[in-house]
């Protein structure tokens, strides 16, 4: 079986045109020079019978020389990314369309100011080319489930999608902890019956960043005319579209064991990061709330 030492296999395809840039430079720690940007990648993309767009945040980080002192050539990369024209800048018609290579998706975790723990994930890329592809935003990967469970709204009435929580091997023998969603019914029935936790599969699937307005009629009362209020919720999602019929054979699948321990490693990192929090709010006479509980049985 495979063991926290085998990578998880992961490929990420974006295809877009850039709505805007913000770059920075600077030194690291050895006094190597570097370039870093933040992208937010539009992608117009058909899937599943519809058209949809998603504007999509990609971090890049680039070092003048690799490991081996040799020149890294995603360094000029980010030099070039400056003057390639942006929606902002230039248009959408007369924009280029980008190819960025090298993607990846791992968990991004931070606690926030009221000292919530927020959970989500993250796009990081090396390279990039213009291109004439089609718009796309999608990955595949494997991943060891943890846990599936049907979705609720905040009444807690099923939605009818699926939640999977998979376990990612990244470099560095670290363990991430994505959430997928299963949203066509044909695929939700598929997967409850072939799929089980601690079975490792591939899946494929779709990147979705989008923002949903939410219309609140306003409070119910005996008398008056009501004032609408609209909202705008932020949707960030991976769509599983498409994976194996079933769990890996045991020779390509992660040892439940081995997933176990990088979760506990992931646990206690997580745990510091709350309670760097929790010093850093008493500092400023603020509270932070203390560690959550795991809600995995088998952790």
């Amino acid at each position: 079986m495979k063991t926290l030492h085998d990578q998880a296999t992961q490929k990420i395809n974006l295809v877009g045109k850039i709505v805007d840039a913000t770059f920075g430079s600077g030194k690291t720690k050895t006094e190597v020079p570097y370039e870093r940007a933040t992208i937010t990648l539009r992608v117009n993309q058909t899937y599943g019978g519809r058209s949809e767009i998603s504007e999509i945040p990609v971090s890049m980080f680039a070092s003048e020389y690799t490991s081996t002192g040799k020149p890294n050539p995603a360094f000029k990369t980010l030099q070039d990314l400056k003057t390639i024209g942006t929606i902002q800048t230039v248009g959408y018609d007369e924009a280029p369309t980008i190819h960025l290579n090298g993607a990846t998706l791992s968990e991004n975790n931070f606690v926030s100011r009221s000292g919530q723990l927020i959970t989500g994930w993250q796009l990081r890329a090396s390279f990039m080319n213009q291109t004439a592809m089609a718009d796309v935003a999608a990955f595949t990967m494997d991943i060891f489930i943890m846990d599936m469970h049907p979705e609720e709204d905040r009444d807690g009435d099923s939605t009818g999608r699926l939640i999977v929580k998979g376990g990612v091997v990244q470099y560095g023998e670290t363990l991430d902890v994505l959430e997928f969603i299963v949203e066509a019914p044909d695929s939700v029935d598929y997967i409850e019956r072939n799929w089980n936790v601690n079975d490792t599969v591939t899946v494929k699937g779709r990147i979705r960043v989008t923002a949903v307005e939410e219309h609140n009629s306003g409070e119910n009362s005996s008398w008056g005319e009501d004032v609408p209020e609209t909202t705008t919720r932020a949707v960030r999602e991976l769509i599983i579209t498409k994976g194996d019929d079933q769990g890996k054979e045991e020779e390509f699948a992660y040892d439940p064991a081995e997933i176990k321990k990088g979760f506990q490693i992931r646990k206690a990192r997580i745990e510091q990061m709350q309670i760097d929090a929790t010093n850093r709010a008493k500092t400023a006479n603020t509270g932070a709330a203390a560690p959550a509980a795991s809600k995995y049985s088998w952790a």
